[in-house]
């Protein structure tokens, strides 16, 4: 996760990028041409926009480019032949694969893009250009265009072909994704892993014959349908307002629900929550989201019920807004509230009647021309609750991934405005005027809203749990929520798995020291337990009656990689770049360093995610032969260069990896040294330019490659102009 200002943009981690040969099996979908207008803020249709389906050879392609680009960059993808370039005419292009292409051109305005020095006197190193502070055009405009597109196949490619382009041009060097461990009992059934996340407990099941074992909290026992997990943390506040950070964010997921959120371990598609459809005007500008109707919040201190409908959307959004804690800085970009209010069911009727609504589900789109049709293009029959109406700066293609985090889970503002409500919505007429409501909540944590929720633990809930008890650093207890609005689906879990059940209560033990959590996991007591991997053998091979203990890994999102400082000598050459890249010791920091909790990854999307791929990449791997042959093709000494290496303080991991580069690198006839920094001093130096070398990780705030690929590429370019066309060859 990362905040509003660049110094705050990189984490640190706990735990232990010309183009390829083609190759690659593709198909496409039908041609449309489109302008993207930067300056405006959105897209138009151009003149030569069609809605029908027209199909045109590669040779024609190659015409269209001609006539079109003064110079083309040619990214051969999966699915598509990204052709990208400056506007004109002239480039020269040998004849494309048989898959659709897409057209990329661009005007760059020279006049009003900031140079890099500008860049790195304002400190925008991670902020408005990416850590290397290497500028390319062509990536920019590849950024900005999938940002702005939202059919997710063209997203997909225009993200392959960035992350085929940075895998060859190297401005950083990505050692791999971190893979984490979860240690359980194998009683425990359905456990999925998404990378933003957390489990939904509701959904994992137990075996019917797992041990009854009390857990000395009161008279709670672990028995089949509790799910008891000892683990670090506690919620940096109940308030989700006021929350950014793993525990308080996978607690919010199991006590409330988001618009739309993340099915089990997908990662490339959002499935409805609380909006049980979704529909956007032509450029993406406009969202509409059907609110589902029936769902009731539930008050356990009161047994009150409190229906969500679209207003309770739009006033939870402001008020995260108006909260401004930092992990504001998501609607802060990408949403405008004050043009965003809840829609009747009657007035979204009158804008579907108006025509340019378009629905995009499960890789389908279509334009909607009334509600009913909207609701059964998502597949839903069942009650609705108003429309929320959410407007954009610009088109944003991540904006579903940006509402599916917890933290914009939605809590009545009923509730939370209490004998308010009535004055406070008939004050903003219902929404239409969401100003009006900054006399009700006040920024900052001194608010009355925000000490009501952060003194109740949230105090309702909409989700499949509510919080039944907390003691601050020791247990957290969720019982399941008798109201929720989904519960028929726990039936429907048992009666397709008929030994197991499902889960009842969730206990989370709450220990910082790791060998009181490995002694109740050995002993029964937790189902699941945070054990340290130097500590993973005392959960090996564990067994309890017929049951046993489980240790699992999978890839996580969490990138480690190599800043190089592609504005300075010698890392302006793309050859040096690539041979520091071939000069690293992969294997050696994968097993000495991560004692083989990281796999290989090749550019700067986690893997997994859209836009992710292996075909059309260079493989990196440790090879001094490669590297030196190519320090030669660059032309240059390396021993007139001496290298720094940057790591922060106290980051023994970092520290490894920059002793492993001194001795590799070094082959090469660099002089490397290695220097530890303090965080702050780290942020000031690296964001100004003020490096050679340094290394550092990220983590996504949201599941969108945008999170990833805009921080690693982008460089402050701006356009005049910006169009692009698909043909299908």
């Amino acid at each position: 996760m990362r905040g509003k200002v660049a110094a705050a943009l990189l984490l640190v981690f706990v735990v232990a990028f010309s183009v390829a040969a083609s190759g690659c099996i593709g198909g496409g979908k039908s041609p449309t041409t489109t302008t993207i207008s930067p300056a405006a803020g959105k897209s138009t249709p151009s003149s030569t926009t069609s809605s029908a389906a027209t199909t045109v050879q590669s040779s024609k392609a190659v015409k269209y480019i001609e006539e079109h680009l003064s110079k083309a960059t040619v990214i051969n993808t999966p699915k598509y032949t990204v052709v990208v370039g400056p506007a004109g005419s002239g480039a020269k292009v040998s004849n494309l694969p048989n898959k659709p292409v897409i057209v990329v051109s661009y005007k760059v305005n020279e006049a009003k893009t900031p140079s890099i020095q500008e860049l790195m006197k304002n400190q925008q190193g991670f902020g408005q250009i990416n850590p290397a502070f290497l500028r390319d055009p062509n990536m920019d405009a590849l950024i900005q265009l999938a940002r702005k597109v939202t059919d997710p196949n063209i997203r997909g490619a225009l993200y392959n072909a960035l992350y085929i382009m940075a895998n060859k041009e190297v401005p950083e060097i990505i050692l791999g994704d971190n893979k984490a461990t979860r240690v359980y009992w194998n009683w425990v059934h359905n456990w999925y892993y998404n990378p933003v996340l957390a489990p939904r407990w509701d959904l994992v099941m137990e075996d019917k014959n797992a041990p009854s074992v009390s857990i000395g909290i009161g008279n709670y026992k672990n028995e089949p349908g509790t799910i008891v997990e000892t683990t670090i943390g506690w919620p940096s506040s109940f308030d989700p307002a006021f929350d950014y950070e793993t525990f308080g964010w996978a607690l919010y997921h199991n006590v409330g629900d988001t618009l739309v959120t993340y099915w089990e371990n997908e990662t490339k598609k959002v499935s409805p929550d609380l909006a049980v459809a979704w529909a956007h005007n032509k450029d993406g500008t406009v969202w509409y989201f059907v609110i589902r109707g029936g769902v009731k919040a539930y008050d356990p201190k009161t047994g009150e019920l409190y229906p969500i409908n679209a207003t309770d959307v739009e006033f939870e959004f402001w008020r995260v807004l108006r909260a401004g804690y930092s992990v504001n800085w998501m609607l802060a970009t990408y949403t405008n509230l004050s043009k965003s209010y809840a829609m009747t069911d009657s007035e979204f009727e009158k804008v579907l009647q108006n025509g340019g609504v378009i629905a995009d589900f499960n890789g389908k789109t279509k334009e909607v021309k009334n509600l009913n049709e909207l609701l059964q293009f998502f597949g839903y029959s069942g009650p609705t609750a108003g429309v929320y109406k959410l407007v954009l700066p610009h088109p944003y293609g991540g904006i579903l991934s940006v509402l599916a985090d917890p933290y914009l889970m939605v809590i009545p503002a009923r509730y939370m405005l209490g004998d308010k409500y009535e004055e406070a919505m008939k004050a903003a007429d219902w929404g239409k005027n969401p100003e009006a409501w900054n006399n009700y909540i006040q920024s900052g944590s001194k608010d009355p809203i925000h000490q009501m929720l952060q003194n109740n633990y949230i105090g309702v809930f909409t989700g499949p749990f509510y919080i039944k008890a907390a003691k601050q650093n020791s247990y957290i207890i969720l019982e399941r929520n008798p109201h929720y609005w989904n519960a028929s689906i726990w039936n429907k879990l048992e009666e397709k798995n008929p030994n197991y059940v499902t889960t009842k209560m969730v206990i989370y033990v709450l220990s910082n020291d790791a060998t009181t959590r490995i002694s109740l996991f050995q002993k029964g007591v937790a189902d699941i337990a945070a054990v340290p991997v130097d500590r993973l053998n005392a959960v090996k091979n564990l067994k309890l009656g017929s049951f046993e203990s489980r240790i699992d890994s999978f890839v996580t999102p969490d990138m480690v990689f190599i800043v190089l400082n592609a504005a300075k000598k010698p890392f302006d050459n793309v050859k040096v770049r690539e041979a520091l890249a071939w000069a690293t010791p992969y294997e050696q920091i994968y097993n000495a360093v991560y004692k083989g909790y990281m796999v290989p990854n090749y550019g700067p999307i986690p893997i997994g995610w859209l836009g992710y791929t292996e075909c059309c990449v260079i493989k990196y791997r440790y090879n001094i032969g490669k590297a030196l042959q190519l320090i030669k093709e660059a032309g240059i000494k390396p021993s007139d260069y001496t290298i720094s290496i940057y790591y922060n303080t106290g980051n023994t991991q970092r520290e490894k990896i920059a002793t492993l580069l001194q001795n590799t690198w070094g082959q090469l006839g660099f002089k490397i040294s290695v220097t530890p920094l303090s965080w702050p001093t780290l942020l000031s130096k690296t964001a100004s330019g003020d490096f050679d070398v340094y290394i550092v990780g990220w983590a996504p705030d949201f599941l969108d490659p945008d999170d990833y690929i805009g921080p690693f590429l982008q460089s402050a370019v701006v356009f005049d102009s910006l169009n692009y066309e698909v043909i299908k060859g």
